[in-house]
């Protein structure tokens, strides 16, 4: 068996990880303080301290690297709020409990990175065409977390019948909107985000 390469202790594949890491880190400063628009590959290189040329063996442009921040970013938002849905399941009294533990979950998540948040949803909006279907179907994802959540709280006598599904979706769009606001304001905070969303939820999807 052929043993892996190494380079000073390290394989290649800790060496591109570690690679891939700073570009992404780079580019969480960059597009998060500076913007996208403003930043250029060059620029994220410099911040990296790594060359175009391993920009290029990593990413196949800055579009590219920006969809995958954004993914990281969304993902590990999902994986925060099933987390705390679940843990809000079995103790709950009512649905509202349980959506309340997923989007307070979901409003830290990002609040504990304000660049991630000007990213997701001020930076990553109008990018390219190809981007924004990509921010679509991410939004599907999201309303059939939702919707599934809904189901689960049927099954588990929380509540009597389920919601609209476009009412979810116009719960996402809204919910994007006010973080937008909070984003580019001076006296809004995630507290403010996060008490429309509850509005939204008790007041709009959930009757």
């Amino acid at each position: 068996m052929t043993e892996p390469r190494t380079y000073r202790g390290r394989s290649v594949q800790d060496r591109r990880r570690d690679r891939r890491r700073r570009f992404c880190e780079s580019g969480i400063e960059l597009f998060g303080t500076r913007g996208y628009a403003a930043t250029s590959v060059a620029a994220v290189c410099k911040h990296a301290a790594l060359s175009s040329r391993q920009f290029y063996e990593e990413f196949e442009d800055r579009e590219h690297l920006l969809r995958t921040i954004y993914d990281e970013a969304e993902d590990a938002a999902s994986a925060a709020v099933v987390q705390a849905v679940g843990e809000a399941f079995p103790v709950a009294s009512s649905i509202d409990t349980v959506l309340e533990a997923g989007i307070a979950a979901f409003v830290d998540r990002f609040s504990t990175d304000p660049r991630l948040t000007r990213i997701c949803f001020v930076e990553a909006v109008g990018v390219s065409p190809a981007f924004e279907r990509h921010r679509a179907q991410r939004r599907v994802r999201w309303g059939e977390s939702l919707a599934g959540i809904a189901s689960a709280g049927i099954e588990r006598g929380l509540i009597s019948a389920g919601s609209d599904p476009l009412l979810w979706t116009g719960f996402i769009g809204a919910v994007n909107a006010v973080i937008v606001e909070q984003v580019n304001s001076d006296v809004l905070t995630a507290n403010d985000t996060l008490r429309v969303m509850r509005a939204l939820l008790r007041h709009g999807v959930l009757g």
